[in-house]
């Protein structure tokens, strides 16, 4: 991760037509984790993806999954952004 994303980062910050602040980058190294460990959660989770999502649904709730998902997901993006 580390090394793919700085070579990203450092080319698109030498280019000063592109915009690339602190939450820019931040974005990017974002979206470069997402893709690189991608394969791995579908082969180690995709098998009980489906029994483990219906037991939270029955246990919670959809809409209330849902919101604690989103709001997890608002949180540390807030929590890494100041």
């Amino acid at each position: 991760k580390g090394k793919l994303g700085s070579s990203v980062t450092k080319s698109l910050k030498a280019d000063p037509s592109k915009n690339m602040d602190a939450a820019n980058v931040y974005a990017v190294m974002n979206i470069i984790s997402f893709f690189c460990s991608v394969p791995f959660v579908v082969v180690q989770e995709l098998p009980t993806l489906g029994d483990e999502w219906n037991k939270a649904v029955e246990a919670n709730g959809f809409n209330e999954l849902m919101t604690n998902i989103v709001v997890s997901g608002f949180m540390f993006y807030i929590y890494n952004e100041f």
